[in-house]
């Protein structure tokens, strides 16, 4: 063999070797980066679940709480509590007595958890106390399909003793399958006896959450499965609904709680990041196979072997930037995820990908979405019930001081014998005592209309009216109220004769109540005109004053519920900033709408928009020649009592 050959097979020799232990080299340590990048990856996994999962148990707890006192509010509307012992209805095995709120029957009557469910979208039940039993009436929890009408909680657990000791429930609860973050209250009658509960919950494991973590890829192969600490396998993508409590690997999870694991599964070596959630007694657990990361590292020596030290270099420099470029964005996820679990729910994830990081992303920013809707709906409950609460109780105290400053004037008139009350003054007490009446009158029917209105019982009597007379005739019997108040006012039209579908009772409402609204913000000498006129297939009316106007900031808050321009502490006029809400609702019942023009110091005017449009009736139209005759006084006296000079 000539000399020249054997220095190129020696040559070639020792390239081959020196490329094999480089790429031994390379693979031992590319294996060993891949492990440690995989393992951080998935305690990275492991800990964005644990803290979206207990941001949403903190959130559900909250939202369990306020909707329930939402349930009790809508319980107590319905009335009286009470047990009808006479009416036994059959449920399920058991035949029990009627339990009544008010006129429904809520042992068949499902109004009380339907309205729940539809303002809560929470699973809701109403239970009827017999036999030491708590037993499911009415309710929208499902088995097999079908609702859980006759299942009860028995008088051994813990839910049962305390409503029958009256006292709410708050927590976890095993639910017909299904683990929920639950609230239980007891109903009571007039007597005080525990008759009954509501209750309602929501599911820890939602299918949206269980199909996040089911779609979560670890590697190749890996996934993520949550265990309880029975070893009950509550999310799997194979054996979900297994219990696994005696194998070895699921002994040591459920001992040391949080850590890393290796093991031998089905023939297959794996590893594994897990946590435990305690308020869910949940086991999340990360797992891939150790093979995920050979087979990446043997891809690289092959490739080495064939290409040579350059391949090699370019391989490793390669492999340097992916695991950097793999390991960067769930660093930025875990950071989002570190800020949303300080409260910060405004953090939001920008990582756009495809792959299982870009799904974990969408779902980190759809569950923090969907916690800062939840958290926003808690705190604008909380404030508009505050808002409420503070204006009723002004609302209702000033006529009821009123009242009992005159009585005890009267009364101090009746006990001085040395002082005798002539009629006039006895006549002006009362009327101011019957004034405060029907403003405490005024503010019950509005309250009570605007709840009809909000669940739906308010409906309209649509009858084919002639619109001109009714808002004239309406118009005409406040000329008297209005001019004892130094103010003019003034019918203005166009045309004879409109007739429309309306509800002319309504229409006298919300008529009533612009016109007060225009005294009361008027000063002496200022003019109201009312005018009615035809534009298109609609019927227009407006309200136009001169007084003090509204500012422009402000023209969009006057419809909104229980909103004054004005706060309770400097405001000039009274009112509960009830009544433009309920005009409002009833306009738009009457598929119209109302609008409002107006410059501060210079005066406002609501329009209202009508279609022009008739129902079938029997007879002819009927004249409205004849409400003018009808026109309650009271009803003027009701809606204008709110105005004080």
């Amino acid at each position: 063999m000539r000399i020249k050959h054997k220095l190129i097979i020696s040559y070639i020799v020792l390239t081959v070797l020196l490329v094999s232990i480089l790429g031994f080299l390379i693979n031992q340590h590319l294996e060993k980066v891949f492990f440690n990048e995989v393992k951080d990856k998935s305690e990275c996994i492991t800990e964005l679940i644990e803290n979206i999962v207990s941001v949403r148990n903190d959130l559900l707890i909250e939202k369990v709480q306020t909707d329930l006192h939402f349930a009790f509010k809508s319980l107590d509307s319905l009335g009286e509590i009470r047990i009808d012992e006479s009416h036994q209805i059959q449920i399920g095995h058991y035949n029990v007595p009627s339990l009544y709120a008010g006129t429904a029957n809520l042992t068949v009557n499902s109004i009380l958890v339907d309205d729940i469910q539809a303002s809560t979208r929470a699973k809701a039940t109403v239970f009827l106390h017999k036999d030491n039993k708590l037993i499911r009436c009415t309710t929208n929890l499902l088995i097999n399909g079908e609702k859980a009408r006759g299942t009860y909680l028995s008088s051994d657990c813990e839910i049962y003793k305390n409503i029958i000791n009256n006292k709410p429930y708050y927590g976890k609860a095993f639910v017909k399958g299904d683990w929920c973050i639950t609230g239980y209250e007891p109903i009571v009658d007039k007597t005080g006896k525990v008759v009954g509960a509501i209750a309602l919950g929501y599911e820890e494991l939602n299918p949206y959450l269980e199909n996040t973590l089911s779609n979560i890829k670890v590697g190749q192969t890996g996934y993520v499965y949550i265990m309880n600490s029975e070893g009950d396998v509550l999310v799997h993508p194979d054996i979900k609904g297994s219990n696994i409590k005696d194998l070895d690997f699921s002994k040591k999870i459920i001992k040391n709680k949080d850590g890393i694991i290796e093991y031998k599964f089905n023939g297959a070596n794996k590893f594994a990041a897990y946590r435990y959630f305690e308020p869910w007694d949940w086991y999340i657990v990360a797992t891939a196979k150790s093979d995920d990361l050979m087979s990446s590292s043997q891809t690289i020596v092959y490739t080495t072997l064939i290409a040579g030290l350059i391949t090699i270099l370019i391989g490793s420099i390669f492999a340097f930037l992916l695991v950097n470029k793999l390991v960067q964005p769930f660093n930025k996820l875990k950071h989002c995820m570190e800020i949303a679990s300080t409260g910060d729910l405004s953090v939001y994830s920008d990582i756009n990908s495809t792959d299982e990081i870009g799904i974990l992303s969408n779902s980190f920013n759809h569950m923090v979405k969907e916690n800062k809707r939840l958290l926003e709906e808690v705190v604008k409950y909380n404030q508009l019930k505050t808002n409420f609460f503070s204006n009723i109780s002004h609302e209702l105290r000033t006529p009821i001081n009123i009242i009992f400053s005159s009585i005890q004037l009267i009364y101090s008139y009746i006990n001085d014998q040395h002082h005798t009350m002539d009629a006039a003054k006895l006549n002006k007490h009362i009327r101011i005592i019957k004034q405060n009446g029907y403003r405490l009158l005024r503010l019950i029917d509005n309250s009570i209309d605007i709840t009809k209105i909000d669940s739906g019982f308010m409906n309209l009597d649509l009858k084919n009216h002639n619109i001109v007379d009714v808002v004239e005739n309406i118009t005409l019997s406040t000329v008297e109220y209005v001019e004892s108040k130094s103010r003019t006012i003034l019918f203005d039209t166009d045309i004879e004769e409109t007739y429309i579908a309306c509800d002319a009772e309504k229409i006298e409402r919300i008529m009533l109540n612009l016109i007060s609204n225009a005294v009361k913000f008027t000063e002496h000498g200022d003019n109201i005109v009312v005018r009615l006129q035809n534009k298109d297939d609609r019927v227009l009316i407006s309200v136009k004053d001169t007084g003090i106007g509204i500012a422009e900031n402000k023209q969009q808050e006057i419809f909104e519920r229980f909103k004054q321009v004005e706060s309770l502490l400097n405001k000039k006029q009274e009112g509960s900033g009830i009544g433009l809400s309920l005009v409002k609702s009833l306009v738009e019942m009457h598929d119209g709408k109302i609008s409002v023009i107006s410059q501060y110091g210079e005066g406002t005017e609501f329009i209202i928009e009508l279609p022009i449009k008739l129902v079938a009736e029997d007879n002819q139209p009927e004249s409205t020649d004849d409400h003018s005759h009808q026109m309650n006084v009271e009803k003027i006296d009701i809606e204008l009592s709110d105005i004080y000079e």
